[in-house]
Order: structure tokens, then sequence, then C-alpha cells
């Protein structure tokens, strides 16, 4: 059955009960799993680059490296870096449009849209998500460049100050400018996988709402990201407090047939133990029930380790899937606001269209006379 909107703010936190799917964790969670991957690859790739000492960095970091201070010296684990990052902003803004569209169907009342489905359309839709955030930067830097140019000229001797003087005002307003398109940008990682999955439409389409949405609806959309990002806190932390339990439990049940805590305590101490660096001080999921039973080592202790890991990277999923989920809902209800457009309508119409186009208006198995 298809979501009733009021089209107003008491429709966003509807986003943690969206987010709440296996299906739309399952995006998320395999999506974290590749940006993980992306970033360990280029990281390491860059402190190979810098000539570290591989073995050495691979027992203080492990499987989650932060860039150390040899990492800036040379120029090529940087740019390794910059495009190792690029790639991850790609893939979740990728793991997003499918969830978004899981989403979206979801509030037209369709419960069969798959998560293949949701990966198909985001292969057919996936040029927006790469050419807009370059659109944009492009444009930021040639905003910028107007700036740099004005200080090489004002160092000609006696003219440039006066030339540069002259043309202070319209570089104020191209630096204006500048402030909207950062803006833009920033607001176009979580926008355009919400617009393209709820629209279908193209890369121009998906500019054009981005920056119509943030001229003409700022203050209802700082409103609905506020109140997003306060339910999405809240469910998030009654799904830790939840896992937390859960996790409890388990310590209490292995306990009475094993007469020891350590596979819970191994998964507490599992994050800690594949990011040592990044999470030195992690005591586990809300340190469980203070199991206190003794961390396994060997084959155990690794895939225990890794379970835990997946555990956290489980609710991790869940606060990224409600705040697709969010942009979803912010989206569709201010497209209505501003146009006085309903997408879900529109996307039944477009539907009707093309079951009209594909078997004639009076349908499969049937003649018109």
């Amino acid at each position: 059955m298809a979501e009733e909107l009021s089209f107003s703010v008491r429709d966003i936190p509807a986003c943690a009960r969206y987010a709440f799917s296996a299906r739309k964790i399952w995006v998320y969670f395999k999506t974290l799993l590749l940006a993980w991957l992306i970033w360990d690859i280029f990281v390491y790739l860059g402190f190979f680059a810098a000539g570290c000492d591989m073995a050495a960095r691979w027992d203080q970091s492990r499987l989650l490296p932060l860039p150390g201070s040899l990492f800036w010296v040379d120029p090529v684990p940087v740019i390794l870096l910059v495009v190792g990052a690029v790639l991850i902003v790609h893939v979740l803004m990728r793991g997003s449009m499918m969830v978004s569209s899981l989403t979206f169907q979801q509030m037209r009342g369709d419960s069969f849209f798959s998560g293949s489905d949701a990966a198909a359309f985001a292969r057919r839709h996936s040029a927006p998500l790469v050419a807009i955030p370059m659109m944009l930067l492009v444009t930021l830097a040639l905003f910028l460049m107007t700036g740099i140019i004005a200080g090489l000229v004002s160092r000609i001797p006696a003219v440039g100050p006066v030339i540069a003087a002259l043309f202070s005002v319209p570089m104020w307003g191209t630096m204006l400018l500048g402030l909207l398109t950062a803006a833009g940008l920033l607001l176009s990682l979580d926008l355009v996988p919400s617009v393209v999955a709820t629209t279908r439409g193209d890369t121009f389409e998906a500019i054009f709402e981005v920056f119509s949405t943030l001229t003409s609806q700022s203050w209802r959309l700082l409103l609905y990201i506020l109140v997003a990002a306060i339910v999405i806190v809240l469910s998030t932390a009654l799904f830790l407090a939840a896992s937390s339990i859960a996790l409890t439990l388990l310590a209490i049940a292995f306990g009475l047939g094993s007469n020891e805590g350590g596979l819970v305590s191994s998964m507490a101490a599992g994050p800690q133990f594949l990011a040592p660096e990044i999470l030195p001080y992690f005591s586990g999921l809300l340190n469980p029930g203070q199991t206190g039973g003794q961390v396994w080592t060997g084959a155990a202790g690794l895939v225990a380790s890794v379970s835990g890991t997946a555990v956290l990277l489980l609710v991790l999923s869940y606060f990224l899937s409600g705040w697709s989920a969010a942009w979803t809902i912010i989206y569709t209800v201010l497209k209505y606001r501003k146009d006085g457009e309903n997408l879900l309508e529109r996307a039944d119409m477009e539907e009707q269209r093309e079951f009209d186009r594909m078997y004639g208006e009076s349908g499969p198995g049937q003649s018109s006379e």
C-alpha cells in the first residue's frame, strides 16, 4: 500500500522505520565493505610509495590504516589518497542511490522491488553521480581561479593594484557564486542519489533540482535535515543498545554451555583488534554484560573478531540506511512544496504510460475493436 504523505515535517521521522529493512542494511553493509577495501588498498599503496616499513605499519594499523606523517612528504601517496577518497565517495553515493530507490518503491507500495533491481537501476543511472560532483568541482575551481588571476595582476607595477581594485566588486560577487557552488557540491552528495532515484532524471535535471531546492527551500531543508539527524541518531542509539543486549544474552547463554565468555569477549574486542590505530580504546559494543571472558586467540579469535566487527558494521549500515531514506523523504516533500508535484503519483503515471506503450491501452491478451 502506498505511503500517505502529509508533505510536511511530520513525514521525516518515518525514515527510522524505512531504514529498518534487511535489504537496505545489506546494501550498505556491502557498500561499507567495498569502501573499506578501497581505503586499505590506496592507503597501503601510499605507504609503500612513501618507503614505509610495511610490516611495522601492518602491526600498527592492520585493516584500517591512517595516513602518517611520512605519507605527506611525497606527492604520490597524496594523489593515491585523493583517488581512493573519490572512489569511496562514489561507492557511498551509489549505495545511497540503491537504498533511495528501495525506499521510494516502498513508499509507492511496491514490496517486490529487490536489491538486484536497485543495483540494476544504479547501473543505468550512474552518470549523474560522476558528472555532477565533477562539474561543480570544476566550476568552483574556476571561481577560485579568478581570485588567483587578480592576485597575479596586482603584482604588475603601478597599474596592477588599480586594475585589481576596479574588479574587486565583481570578484566579490564571483566568490559569492563560488560559495553557492560549494554548498551545492556538499548538498549534491546526499541529494543527487535521491533525486535520481525518485525522478529517474538525467544529469541536468538532477543538478537543476539541487540548486532549486537549495535556493527556494533553504529553511525547510535545514529544518528537515535537523529533524532527520535527531531521529536517525536516536534510532541508531536504540539499535546499538539492542545489539548490546543481544550480545549480553548471547554471553549468558554461551557461558551456561562453556563456563566461559570468550566468544562474546572476542566479538566485543574485534574492532579494536582489526583497527587498533583508529580504535585504540574501544572496549566493545557498549561492553555488553562485562562478561570478563578470556579473549580468544588464533583462528577462533580471528573469526570472532570479524564477527564482532560485522555487528558494528551492521549498526552503521542501519544509520546510513536511515540517512538515505531521510533524504528520499525530504526531497519528495520539498519537490511537492516547491513545484506542487507528487513524485509518487508521477511514478505511477510514468509506469502506466510505459505499460500502455508496451501492451497498448487494451492491455495484454485483449484486442481493441
